[in-house]
């Protein structure tokens, strides 16, 4: 099954990324959808990491010069990953696809300079928007500036329904919890700049560092987790080998008093 776009609104979830970001649940009006962009870029020629740390830094200032409070943003570094990757992601969330739009207005218009300064240290190829819902919410981070993300493409079967899908991943997710996983896990569906995906959405993990990640590694690998996945999941839905990225949270969205 393919192209499914944004039916993910008669979904029972609720959505968002990072554990600093917050959002409530109408369960009679659905899920929340929230938007998350991401880049994928390669640094030019002689420029790296303490480039994009100081073009991150203007944008930063710029930002908080705004008062402009309600976006994340993190940037991934590939860990594992194939024969093509980029050298840097950015990934950002607002809490509503407005905000995110108004943010996109107000850099194109006053952001000039600090746009220069992140086209000085990158060229990216792509600009993604994905309608994105909380599978589990992560759990309380000792350090919130690092994660380490994994991204998996993922098709339904085409017998298979979002409700036979959704239903499973929802027991899947109970399992987790009850046994000690260590994950957050959001299912990001393809909305904007994507093209024609070949999946029906990505489903992201992260965790606090790669001990974490690990230690579910054992459990799904050891533990009885795949047998267990296999039993509640059967053959509906089918993702790829996962890449695994560094995450460097450099802005937080403040929550309300």
């Amino acid at each position: 099954m393919k192209k499914t776009g944004m039916f993910v609104a008669t979904m029972t979830l609720v959505s968002g990324f990072a554990s600093s970001v917050v959002f409530a649940e109408d369960k009679e009006a659905g899920p929340v959808i929230v938007p998350v962009e991401t880049y994928t870029c390669n640094y030019n020629e002689g420029k790296g990491s303490a480039d994009l740390d100081a073009a991150i830094d203007g944008w930063n200032a710029w930002m908080d010069n705004l008062g402009a409070h309600n976006y994340f943003a993190m940037t991934l570094t590939p860990f594992y990953y194939g024969a093509e990757t980029f050298d840097v992601g950015w990934l950002g969330v607002s809490p509503t696809a407005e905000e995110m739009g108004a943010g996109a207005d107000e850099f194109a218009k006053s952001g000039g300079e600090e746009g220069a300064a992140f086209a000085d240290v990158l060229t990216c190829d792509t600009h993604s928007n994905f309608a994105t819902m909380v599978l589990r919410e992560p759990p309380e981070r000792a350090s919130p500036e690092s994660r380490v993300v994994a991204f998996s493409d993922c098709t339904m079967a085409d017998d298979a329904s979002m409700d036979d899908v959704f239903t499973g991943l929802d027991k899947w997710t109970a399992y987790q919890i009850e046994n000690g996983y260590q994950n957050g896990s959001w299912a990001f569906f393809p909305a904007y700049g994507g093209g024609d995906a070949d999946y029906d959405f990505k489903m992201v993990s992260a965790w606090g560092n790669h001990a974490e990640r690990g230690k579910d590694y054992d459990l799904y690998a050891n533990g009885g987790g795949y047998q267990k996945r296999r039993e509640i999941m059967g053959d509906s839905l089918d993702c790829d080998v996962s890449r695994i990225y560094n995450g460097e949270v450099h802005r937080h969205i403040e929550e309300d008093e």
